[in-house]
């Protein structure tokens, strides 16, 4: 018998219809498509395959009822998301994360953590509605009656790429890079370069969601210390994350940037910035400057000279922070107790371009 069936048909094809054409009971197919152990994988299989050429979608709420599992992971994004700078980052984050859970044939739905126009919460909707298994949060924190929240209706949870606040809640898992080391690959790079006088753009870190920003700052500060370098704090010029700010940071500090021979900035945008103002002021790059900056965005490796950075590990924070999930997700389902909340720091590793190459060893990774 041909299964096959026009695109009209398959619109409207039910359980039961997935059922008679297997020969089984639409509890066996309920439980075949959900990936059931109950049912050997010999029926499994082919129940899917007869549901994958009938076109048949489960429908969400229905599985849901049975399952308490919708195959959607939301991911609550920044607020500052739609800030050229923040998207820059998030936008490859984002795209990293989609891959992961795509190729565990789980859907995905984006938000922020507020409604830009009712000022609603958008975790407590999409919980309450059932829409989603778990939430992928990048966020530096929600407040502790979220959180809350979220154990009491058992829906899994992880943050990523933010580092965790102090004091950190014990009950939370975070996945996040480990940007004071990444700072400290910058200061080493410099030592080995046999730079002497250094500067600094930075953004404040008295923000949570800027903490990033000065564990970056501390840990080039620990390199240098560790070189006998000092970054003073007239050796310190302040921006606010954009490139214009790193621009305007050398421009204002013209007078003086010729007696400095390194510059590292806390990230891509203000290094770029920073890069322009110097080369505008006559200085070469890297004979007379050599510049470092942070995240490894698309940008670094296109403008010329191209731009040493330090590589966030996108990739392995979205994979970790998705097998983190997926893992508090099936023991849900399957009814295990939770586990102990993890923390889980990722390595960056410097990425030598033209802008430090005089003398740059290989790019490398790995803490000391």
């Amino acid at each position: 018998m041909d299964r096959k069936m026009d695109a009209n048909v398959c619109k409207e094809t039910t359980l039961k219809d997935v059922a008679k054409a297997a020969g089984v009971s639409m509890a066996t197919v309920s439980r075949s498509l959900n990936d059931s152990t109950l049912i050997p994988e010999k029926t499994r299989k082919r129940v899917r395959e007869i549901a994958d050429e009938m076109e048949f979608e489960f429908n969400a709420h229905a599985r849901s009822l049975i399952t308490r599992r919708v195959g959607t992971i939301g991911i609550i994004l920044p607020p500052e998301y739609d800030r050229f700078g923040v998207n820059l980052y998030h936008g490859t984050l984002h795209s990293s994360l989609r891959s992961v859970l795509e190729c565990n044939d789980i859907d995905l739905i984006v938000a922020f953590l507020t409604n830009h126009f009712t000022g609603g919460n958008n975790i407590r909707k999409l919980v309450a509605r059932k829409k989603v298994d778990g939430l992928i949060i990048v966020q530096p924190m929600i407040e502790r009656e979220l959180i809350d929240y979220l154990h009491s209706k058992d829906i899994p949870f992880v943050f990523s790429h933010y580092p965790p606040p102090d004091p950190c809640p014990p009950d939370i898992d975070i996945i996040y890079p480990d940007n004071e080391y990444g700072g400290y690959l910058a200061g080493r790079h410099f030592g080995d370069m046999g730079r002497q006088r250094v500067l600094c753009v930075t953004a404040p870190g008295d923000k949570e969601q800027q903490r990033e920003y000065r564990l970056r700052l501390d840990g080039f500060r620990r390199a240098l210390a560790e070189m006998s370098l000092a970054l003073g704090p007239e050796d310190l010029l302040m921006g606010d994350m954009t490139m214009e700010s790193g621009y305007d940071a050398v421009m204002g500090f013209r007078d003086s940037i010729r007696g400095y021979d390194a510059l590292f900035a806390t990230n891509d945008l203000m290094a770029i910035g920073a890069l322009l103002a110097v080369r505008e002021l006559g200085l070469r790059v890297p004979q007379d400057l050599s510049v470092i900056g942070y995240d490894d965005t698309d940008l670094a490796a296109c403008i010329r000279p191209s731009l040493t950075t330090i590589h966030q590990p996108r990739e392995e924070l979205s994979l970790v922070t998705c097998e983190r999930l997926i893992e508090l997700v099936r023991g849900r389902h399957a009814g295990a107790a939770r586990r102990d909340a993890r923390r889980i720091l990722l390595s960056p590793k410097l990425v030598v371009r033209e802008t430090s190459m005089a003398g740059a060893p290989a790019a490398r990774g790995g803490r000391p």
